[in-house]
């Protein structure tokens, strides 16, 4: 079952963000809130992680498309407190990632998410936050739709750029670039710098929570993560 954190953002997001973009996201039906319980609609197609639709261009340029839609269903909203937050989140997994990441790369990787207080002002959109191709359903036209809004919530826009970055745009510098040229928007130096503070922390927290989830094959994708973002500081 999921959290009721989870459950709550999910049905926030299908209230609020996923309407504008109609047939092309998961919409909300009905549901249950005692038993957190969904119906939404049927969305055809197959994973975009799928044999049949991995790796292709044209897949990454259209669900970025959608993606950007996604973030102007709401306006824009100031985060004062950006950076304040995202450090405290990172201390606070960085205690339970004490006893799985060497104290050395800890401290590297706080001091790259640290970069953040540098940057100034930030604006939160409506962010899908678990974008990736595994997230994307594709029909046999090669339409990509939106699924899986359990993580949605007002953050900046390239911190759903983080899941792509670390999975199918890894050697794939095309497959970001067609994202980017379909969502509209190019990365500038800045953009960059808090990307990478924003995926510091998510390593670690990756990392922690995947551990005590058992799910090995996440915290494995965690700890390549953080060690191609130390690799890129060297």
């Amino acid at each position: 079952m999921r959290s009721p954190r989870t459950f709550a953002r999910e049905v926030r997001a299908l209230r609020e963000f996923t309407p504008p973009l109609g047939g092309d996201a998961s919409q909300l039906v009905d549901l249950d809130e005692a038993a957190q319980s969904l119906v939404l609609t049927f969305l055809p197609g197959t994973l975009a992680s799928s044999s049949r639709w991995s790796g292709q261009p044209a897949i990454h340029e259209r669900a970025g498309r959608l993606v950007r839609r996604l973030h102007e269903s709401v306006t824009p909203r100031p985060l004062p407190d950006y950076a304040q937050q995202l450090l405290a989140g990172f201390d606070a997994w960085a205690v339970r990632a004490a006893a799985l990441v060497d104290d050395e790369d800890l401290s590297r990787a706080r001091a790259i998410a640290a970069t953040v207080t540098d940057l100034g002002p930030v604006e939160g959109v409506a962010a899908h936050r678990d974008n990736s191709a595994r997230n994307w359903v594709v029909d046999e036209e090669g339409h990509v739709r939106l699924i899986d809004f359990g993580a949605c919530d007002v953050e900046p826009w390239w911190v759903d750029l983080q899941r792509l970055r670390g999975r199918e745009w890894s050697g794939r510098p095309d497959l970001q670039e067609a994202f980017l040229a379909g969502y509209g928007r190019s990365l500038d130096d800045r953009t960059r710098h808090l990307l990478r503070a924003y995926c510091a922390r998510a390593a670690v927290s990756t990392i922690a929570w995947a551990t005590e989830h058992d799910d090995q094959p996440f915290a494995a994708e965690g700890r390549a993560q953080l060690q191609a973002l130390l690799s890129e500081s060297q």
